[in-house]
């Protein structure tokens, strides 16, 4: 015979309602003094008037049961239910449903206090709008506040239809004064523990947010970590496929694979330009080096990398102008690659790229020029979003790796395009680079 033992995780039970009683007398909230007070100094001067007793002991509820409500069934110390980041997410009506529900028990404390009192004719009677107050200070004016102010209305409607022996003998003028200046200033104080709580709230979640930011972070630079891991260990075993194809190629004996040979070269180019790209696009979290470069040499150097994909495209290339920056040049020179070859590819045969250099006031500008098919408003809208391209063989990363390195050296990308009319780049970059840590995060501009 078998015996199964199931074990499950401890989890801790919610405290009892006389343990969160004693919780919350041991932790009292400073702000509960000023309801507390209010209704005191209240039963005071009823007493002082010679009120019914039992009226002035009525008092006592509306004094209690809000607070025992938040403390044994919202928020007790150490109470598991409320979690800030379960919360961070929440839509605004919930919240707004859990605001109302909360101040409703404020609604019907007051009416009961203001009904004992003397109903419409109460001095408490401003005090019947303290639930609606908080509520539309915490969520604004929305449906579930306007139905708690439609409750409101009708709690004073039913009052108003009390009979005199049920809403009690009226105060002496003096009295009656006096409860009315301290009902507006108690409204305020019964309004305060909401306040309190709006604020704690706020902090809380607002500290939430930032813990759960930072463990995205941190998950996004593991995942980062360890796809730049699996494209290194990837690139050795292609490199290898790739001169193993090549030897193919160069063989007689293949003749009759050659094109099947030709299309696996070409494939395993495509996955090391993809790999390459990938390398590319996660190597911007690295901090620049500036130095001091000229860019029509820099510009040079890039052509010539890409004239024989230019010429193999029957595409012109060109370049002039002239300009010194402080920049990293490697750097620089893989943002350029991979917008010059972006031009190369966009432009048809017989075509040309031009590459201008010129001073831009205090800064320096490169402008890419093509003769090529131009972007709808659509596309031009989004380039540069990683993974969009519009290329069957393209990997949508050369223009996010392009502008987060320019975004590094503080500097800004453009594009500027009509269809059938090419496409103008036009890379802003400051004489001295800033040396951020943007990354292909960097704001757009």
């Amino acid at each position: 015979m078998v015996v199964t033992t199931l074990v499950q995780p401890d989890v801790p039970a919610r405290p009892g309602i006389a343990v969160r009683a004693v919780r919350a007398l041991q932790h009292p909230r400073p702000e509960d003094v000023f309801p507390l007070a209010y209704h005191a100094v209240a039963a005071v001067i009823l007493a002082a008037a010679r009120y019914p007793g039992w009226r002035i002991a009525v008092l006592a509820i509306p004094a209690v049961l809000p607070r025992a409500h938040f403390y044994l069934f919202s928020a007790a110390p150490g109470s598991p239910r409320y979690d800030p980041k379960r919360c961070v997410n929440t839509g605004p009506a919930a919240v707004a449903w859990w605001v109302v529900l909360s101040q409703s028990s404020l609604l019907v404390t007051t009416a009961l206090a203001v009904a004992v009192t003397g109903g419409v004719r109460s001095p408490l009677l401003v005090t019947v709008f303290a639930a609606y107050a908080a509520a539309a200070c915490l969520v604004g004016d929305r449906l579930q506040t306007r139905l708690l102010l439609g409750a409101t209305a009708l709690a004073v409607a039913a009052m108003a239809m009390l009979p005199s022996a049920w809403a009690g003998p009226e105060l002496p003028a003096s009295a009656h004064a006096l409860l009315v200046a301290v009902a507006v200033l108690g409204a305020g104080a019964l309004i305060k523990p909401a306040d309190a709580m709006n604020c704690k709230r706020r902090g809380e979640l607002a500290r939430a947010r930032e813990e759960m930011a930072a463990d995205a972070l941190t998950r996004a630079q593991s995942l980062e970590q360890i796809g730049t891991k699996v494209a290194h260990e990837l690139k050795n075993p292609l490199t290898g496929v790739k001169a193993l194809v090549q030897l193919g190629l160069r063989n007689p004996a293949e003749a009759a694979s050659r094109d099947r040979l030709e299309i696996v070269d070409r494939e395993v180019t495509r996955m090391q330009e993809i790999l390459q790209n990938y390398l590319s696009f996660t190597r911007p979290l690295q901090e620049v080096t500036p130095r001091r470069v000229e860019l029509g040499r820099l510009v040079s150097d890039t052509l010539e990398v890409l004239s024989a994909r230019a010429d193999g495209a029957r595409v012109r290339l060109y370049t002039q102008g002239e300009a010194a920056i402080d920049a990293d040049p490697r750097r620089l020179k893989e943002a350029l690659l991979n917008l010059v070859a972006n031009a190369i590819e966009a432009t048809p045969p017989g075509g040309e790229v031009d590459v201008e250099v010129r001073p831009a006031g205090g800064d320096a500008e490169i402008v890419i020029r093509d003769t090529g098919r131009g972007m709808t408003a659509e596309t031009l809208r989004r380039i540069g979003t990683p993974f969009f391209t519009t290329r069957d063989d393209g990997t949508g990363l050369g223009v996010v790796l392009a502008r987060s390195v320019i975004a590094q050296h503080g500097g800004s990308l453009r594009y500027e395009s009509e269809l059938g009319q090419g496409t103008r780049v036009r890379v802003a970059l400051p004489r001295v680079a800033k040396g951020g840590r943007d990354g292909p995060c960097a704001r757009r501009r």
